[in-house]
């Protein structure tokens, strides 16, 4: 399934909307290590985050759910609790936006793990059930966007996308679906020099479900970052978020992107100039793994 490339953003003149970063500076109030246990624990210190990043120029915010899976919270005895951090990460980042008076949109983070303590590859079930638990939680509590990142394997993005769908449905809402491409090594092992074209695979699964963009982290690759990402918008023939923090080794690839430069409908840690094909500075960092601290802009 193909769909326009034509993308929508929030920013004026056609720019790709910035998304913001993560949550890093907080690890200090998370004893456990856990920083999405501050969604309960912490919740002023989340909301003054979000309410810093928008500051600080973004137009999405992200929420505090990195690592908000059932799998992931089960390693902090907080299995049952995934759906209400997700909730709560949602609302802090809906009521930082209220507070401002600003027209941005909240980006829900859902990844999906593909392995798990004592379970090792997650069955598709729990796949699905993951991704309903976070998606029900992130749009109950008023994201408009959701980031789905999960493993490469075609069978596993089905899932993750089926759970995303009853998710929205139990919470009554229908949004955007942006699919996050993260290659997992311990699925592919035996085609590493392959990682392109599974990635690229994958990606058309990912208009096949109806997503509405993709992303690549920029992990485990087989080829540079540009070249990768550029098979990989081949392959989806739609909008693209791109998703690289500003320490990132692949920060500089503006140039060599210039060609999709009017597919990116979201950019995170960096904005675009078409004008001049390059990357031009930055607002809100957005690590890999989400939880970067903010970062000014030049």
């Amino acid at each position: 399934m193909r769909r326009s490339v034509t993308v929508t953003s929030t920013r004026a003149g056609g720019r790709p909307a910035l998304v913001s970063g993560g949550f890093g500076e907080l690890s200090g109030l998370a004893g456990s290590c856990c920083l999405e246990e501050l969604n309960i624990t912490a919740p002023s210190a989340v909301v003054d985050l979000h309410r810093r990043h928008l500051e600080a120029g973004a137009d999405i915010l992200r929420t505090n759910t990195g690592g908000a899976s059932p799998e992931r919270l089960d390693r902090y005895r907080m299995y049952d609790e995934a759906f209400i951090v997700s909730y709560m990460a949602a609302e802090h980042a809906s009521k930082a936006i209220r507070n401002a008076g600003g027209g941005q949109r909240v980006m829900g983070v859902a990844r999906v793990e593909a392995l798990a303590p004592l379970v090792g590859f997650l069955p598709l079930d729990r796949v699905e059930a993951a991704s309903r638990t976070m998606a029900s939680g992130l749009v109950g509590g008023g994201a408009g966007l959701l980031l789905l990142e999960t493993a490469q394997c075609p069978a596993r993005i089905a899932a993750a996308m089926d759970g995303v769908r009853r998710g929205m449905a139990d919470a009554g809402r229908s949004v955007p679906v942006i699919v996050k491409l993260r290659y997992e090594t311990r699925l592919g092992a035996l085609a590493r020099a392959a990682v392109t074209e599974d990635l690229a695979r994958a990606a058309s699964v990912a208009a096949g479900v109806a997503a509405h963009a993709v992303a690549v982290a920029p992990d485990n690759l087989d080829k540079p970052f540009a070249s990768t990402l550029k098979h990989v918008a081949a392959a989806f023939g739609g909008p693209l978020f791109l998703d690289l923090a500003p320490s990132s080794p692949h920060w500089a690839c503006g140039r060599e992107l210039a060609d999709l430069h009017d597919r990116f409908a979201f950019t995170a840690g960096q904005r675009l100039d078409r004008g001049t094909t390059a990357c031009v500075g930055a607002t809100c960092a957005a690590a890999n793994d989400g939880r970067s601290s903010m970062r000014a802009g030049a």
